[in-house]
């Protein structure tokens, strides 16, 4: 080929058709005298069998004329390999990094390190190419334009469509920036598997790439165009000698970030505070879909709770029940003009000692759990009252809690005993009496339903109609078929799970993710709160939310849970404002600090 002729050739050749043009634009003829001159001299150097590559050189160099399929006559391409006489390259390219050197720890940067160096090592012969590519970036841009108009055609005909409105503002910003002046690129990242045959290669790229993806690094094979395209741009394909970390860091020099389909669909709960990203949360897909929201008062939780389950109704068709324990819930909905039913506890049954769709020893069990964490029994007078209330459910074929109490006065127990349990069955009965229609029987719809326990003073009659409540729930919608049924929001939830038992209802549907088709979304002002079992809650919600603590300690608490640094939570997290949070998604321990998503704007 043209690399094959001498430079000095090269150089008779561009000084012949330089004297060329100047002769036929000037027409002079003593440039064309010394053009023919220059000419034989080429023949007199050149080598009879160099003639050929003069032709080439011509064709390629002058003309212009580059045929993409043939690099060199005697290289063959095809996806993942490059076959050049007797060696063959496997050629991998790398897709996704989805973290960087700053998400590990300094032993975990270590393991890293090793473990990625002992990948490549397993399989000998490799090399890694970084290579910078431009982008056309008139192309680029007349892409982003006409992406942005099909963007405000969507949004134009769904208003409601928050995907489409952040995707268009970050197209919007695209462009800007571009037409500024900052020109477009990209970075490829290549593995180069060096081998005798193809088999080899082809086991070691399977080899290879398992071994990336075991580190977090997604890579695949290598396109022909892709390998071409390298092989134009005249890459040496030679061993080159890198710095030990310079490979390992390189590669992982993306910003962090969970994983993207966490968050890339869903439902929209804000904007990534930085780079000003749209975040969504993938609940459907999700392991468990609960939510937890951590933060102290004025922080923003009650607006958060509101727009999370505003819009679960709305995406999911299901019903969604708020606990209302100061009134400021129905508030904010009218304010919103979002339509909602209000359940009175004072108006309707809790229906307790009716049993629906349950085994009744298990249902006995249930009630005494539920005025058991009520009313804070210990052991001894719960196991009291379980006694009585199982006699009564066999003894009789419709109890009452007048038969209840008449058997709490025949007991031969203490006295202080037996008038306390006389006393909480007595409340339970101006509660729980028989009347027409239960809440649970009122939840009928894929309504939005508010209980509205503004009216109770009693913290322990809110526990009692709360615990009712979501047993009721727990029972009716118990159906294993991974179906979400119907969500259930608590504001403040602290009043009913930090002195809660190990088998409560909320940690065994905490525990068990979707499998019974119940959502909870849950907010409380500390980790303290959450009890003996905060590990329990923290290790198995999906959605984690906590928001900007002025105590050192809490951010200590969330270190454990999310991976974060001492230098972040001095710098970045403890100056949070209202609305924005740090968010953890479960099984995956980089957080993203967002602001949140709310329906203030909506009110306007």
């Amino acid at each position: 080929m043209a690399d094959n002729i001498s430079e000095n050739h090269k150089v008779l050749i561009i000084f012949v058709v330089i004297l060329l043009i100047l002769g036929v634009i000037s027409r002079n003829l003593i440039f064309f005298i010394l053009d023919i001159l220059l000419f034989f001299l080429f023949l007199i150097m050149s080598k009879k069998e160099n003639h050929r590559f003069f032709s080439k050189f011509f064709t390629t160099y002058i003309r212009g004329k580059i045929n993409k399929n043939e690099v060199k006559s005697e290289i063959i391409v095809k996806d993942g390999i490059i076959r050049d006489g007797e060696s063959i390259r496997g050629v991998l390219v790398v897709d996704d990094i989805p973290f960087d050197y700053r998400d590990l720890s300094d032993e975990s940067l270590r393991n890293k390190i090793i473990s990625f160096h002992k990948v490549l090592d397993v399989l000998g012969d490799i090399d890694i190419v970084f290579k910078k590519q431009s982008i056309d970036k008139n192309k680029f841009l007349e892409n982003l334009f006409l992406r942005a108009q099909n963007l405000r055609v969507i949004t134009e005909a769904d208003p409601s469509n928050e995907r489409a409105k952040n995707e268009l503002e970050i197209v919007q910003s695209m462009i800007k920036k571009i037409s500024e002046g900052e020109t477009p690129f990209r970075y490829l990242i290549f593995f180069i598997i060096n081998s005798t045959t193809e088999e080899n290669v082809i086991a070691s790229i399977q080899l290879l790439r398992k071994g990336l993806e075991s580190l977090g690094i997604k890579a695949r094979l290598a396109t022909k165009d892709e390998i071409i395209k390298l092989l134009q741009d005249k890459i040496k394909l030679k061993k080159q000698s890198f710095p030990t970390q310079l490979p390992f860091l390189s590669v992982f020099s993306l910003p962090k970030s969970p994983k993207f389909e966490f968050f890339e669909d869903g439902i929209y709960i804000g904007r990534e505070i930085g780079n000003n990203r749209a975040v969504f949360w993938n609940y459907k897909t999700m392991l468990n879909p609960h939510v937890l929201l951590i933060g102290p008062t004025g922080a923003g939780k009650t607006e958060f709770l509101i727009s999370l389950g505003y819009k679960i109704n709305i995406f999911s068709n299901i019903p969604v029940i708020f606990f209302d324990t100061k009134s400021d819930i129905k508030i904010r909905l009218k304010r919103y003009y979002i339509r909602f039913k209000i359940l009175n506890p004072l108006v309707y049954s809790l229906g307790l000692l009716k049993v629906d769709g349950i085994n009744l020893e298990s249902y006995i069990s249930q009630i005494e759990e539920i005025l058991s964490n009520s009313f804070k029994l210990d052991k001894y007078t719960s196991s009291i009252l379980y006694k009585v209330i199982k006699d009564v459910f066999y003894r009789y074929t419709n109890p009452t809690w007048n038969i209840i109490l008449t058997e709490i006065e025949k007991l031969d127990i203490p006295y202080q005993v037996k008038t306390y349990l006389y006393r909480i069955i007595s409340q339970v009965k101006e509660l729980d009496i028989d009347k027409e229609n239960s809440l649970i029987s009122m939840i009928n719809e894929d309504n939005i339903y508010v209980i509205d326990l503004s009216l109770v003073k009693s913290e322990e009659i809110r526990r009692l109609i709360m615990m009712s409540v979501l047993t009721k729930i727990y029972n009716k919608y118990n159906i294993a078929d991974d179906k979400l049924k119907i969500a259930v929001v608590i504001d403040e939830a602290w009043t009913i799970i930090k002195d809660s038992s190990e088998y409560s209802i909320i940690l065994d549907l905490i525990k068990r993710g979707r499998g019974f088709g119940i959502m909870l979304l849950l907010a409380t002002q500390n980790i303290i709160d959450l009890g003996d079992y905060s590990d329990i809650y923290l290790q198995n919600i999906g959605l984690s939310v906590f928001m900007n603590n002025g105590d050192k300690k809490f951010w200590q608490e969330v270190l454990r849970f999310v991976n974060i640094s001492d230098k972040e939570i001095s710098n970045e997290l403890s100056f949070l404002g209202r609305g924005e949070a740090l968010i953890r998604f479960i099984t995956d321990p980089r957080p993203v600090v967002i602001s949140l998503d709310t329906l203030v704007r909506d009110s306007l």
